[in-house]
């Protein structure tokens, strides 16, 4: 479809905070409209496990500001964790359910960070899908159908590429339509729920720790960045990302994520050596074992490196499928059809696995050694794991390759406790622009760690934030408006 010339209200961007943005801007009377770059919508979403947030108590802004480090304004942490309470109601009025999980479940997953302040507070809901359907879809579905019902238009295939900005602030945008450019006047505001940018090379060098691949939406390419920075806006977060080992096969959009089921596995660096506890991270911070490094140890590490495993693991579950991608491919449950595609590697020994992944046999070898001792022992005087999952690699062993994966990158505009975008201005920033909103991954209020499910629960409690704050802004006449 081809856009409006002019709404009440412009959302930029049609996943999970997009869509709750609309929706909640719509029903406060605004009339909205959606543009998406992409053919279709769901972002980060519909590849997710569609975990919801949740705390309650009188600890729980600290905790927040704890994973935040500081780095998030308290007032904006306040927003979120009032807007927490709402998140399952509304939900349901889409004709959703997320129950909260039973953490025990969850292997010692979850809670994610007990330790921080708060911690016992922590609860966590999952999305309940159709019967065949994952999470994360589910929950897509059904904030998509709640845009849809209420007849709000999104035009797919139509990128922002410039904000329009006037005497009043941001007026609206500069889409591209069919190899066209139109304006779009947005009389109340404009709404950036564009992802931020894990899927931009450039972006991903410039501001991340490490030589990243992205495993998720390959539309997030810093089109949030780019246009709030043209409108004047602060930034924050920008060294903040989460992420997985992952597997990068030519051909495929996006890396796989890699996950083992069974304590049975170890991970080496290229030279084949260990360089870290590997199984001490939270889920979401795995890849900052590759920063975890001391300098009088031998690895480097050095990328990409591999996960050796045995039959246990590889029968315990797929590698990949924890969360969703991009890729539209199938994992096998059992890994049996990557290892016969050649993406697993198999040895009945270390030196058949050396051969097979090309690495040095004598250090493999050693690694290898080193790990026995450390099983037969009960300790682990290198790296510190835990004993529990100390356990024996029995042979035959297998290898896949792995690579720093990013999931979400935190960093954009930087926003109040109303979604408003701010200029510069302090560590806190300074004025808002006028008309300018963010929710979601466009500038996450996570500034250093994050929560299981915290991205989506970011992205509905800001995007219904900002719609609500837009639609309530007062309208303006778009004249005289420059680009």
């Amino acid at each position: 479809m081809n856009p409006p010339v002019e709404v009440d209200v412009l959302v930029v961007g049609f996943g999970a905070a997009g869509a709750a943005a609309a929706i909640a801007a719509h029903d406060a009377g605004a009339h909205v409209c959606v543009v998406e770059k992409t053919s279709s919508g769901g972002g980060n979403c519909v590849h997710s496990g569609g975990f919801l947030f949740d705390i309650d108590g009188p600890r729980a802004l600290d905790h927040l500001d704890a994973l935040c480090f500081g780095k998030t304004d308290r007032a904006v942490l306040e927003a979120y964790a009032r807007g927490l309470a709402d998140v399952p109601e509304f939900v349901q009025s889409l004709g959703g359910s997320a129950p909260h999980v039973d953490m025990e479940a969850f292997g010692g997953m979850l809670p994610s960070w007990p330790h921080f302040p708060g911690g016992g507070d922590v609860r966590y809901r999952q999305f309940v899908p159709a019967p065949g359907e994952r999470p994360g879809p589910g929950l897509w579905r059904v904030l998509e159908a709640g845009a849809r019902e209420r007849g709000i238009p999104v035009a797919f295939d139509t990128p922002v590429v410039d904000l329009v900005t006037g005497d009043s602030g941001v007026d609206g945008a500069i889409v591209e339509c069919e190899g066209e450019r139109t304006s779009i006047g947005a009389r109340r505001g404009v709404v950036l729920a564009s992802g931020s940018f894990e899927a931009d090379p450039e972006l991903r060098d410039a501001y991340l720790p490490l030589p990243l691949t992205s495993v998720g939406h390959q539309g997030n390419t810093g089109d949030t960045v780019r246009l709030a920075q043209g409108a004047g806006a602060s930034l924050w977060h920008m060294s903040a990302f989460f992420g997985w080992l992952s597997f990068v096969q030519p051909g495929f959009p996006a890396a796989f994520t890699l996950d083992v089921h069974a304590p049975s596995f170890i991970h080496v660096d290229g030279d084949g050596r260990r360089f870290a506890d590997e199984t001490g991270w939270e889920v979401h911070d795995r890849v900052r074992a590759l920063t975890a490094y001391l300098p009088r140890r031998a690895n480097r590490p050095r990328m990409p490196g591999w996960i050796i495993f045995d039959e246990a693991a590889r029968a315990a579950g797929p590698l990949h499928g924890v969360v969703g991608s991009p890729n539209g491919y199938d994992w096998s449950p059992d890994n049996s059809a990557e290892i016969a595609s050649g993406w697993i590697k198999r040895g009945d020994d270390s030196a058949e696995l050396a051969a097979a992944t090309g690495l040095d046999p004598a250090i493999l070898k050693d690694t290898l050694a080193g790990y026995v001792a450390a099983v037969s022992r009960r300790t682990d005087y290198e790296f510190g794991r835990s004993p529990a999952t100390l356990v024996p690699l029995l042979p035959p062993l297998y290898a896949i390759q792995m690579t720093p994966g990013v999931a979400t990158a935190s960093g954009g505009p930087r926003r109040d406790a109303d979604a408003r975008v701010l200029r510069p201005g302090g560590g806190a920033g300074g004025d808002p622009i006028p008309g300018l909103f963010a929710a979601g991954a466009a500038g996450s209020i996570w500034g250093h760690l994050t929560e299981h499910g915290g991205g989506l629960t970011d992205a509905i409690v800001f995007g219904r934030i900002a719609g609500e704050r837009a639609a309530s802004r007062a309208g303006h006449l778009v004249t005289n408006a420059t680009t």
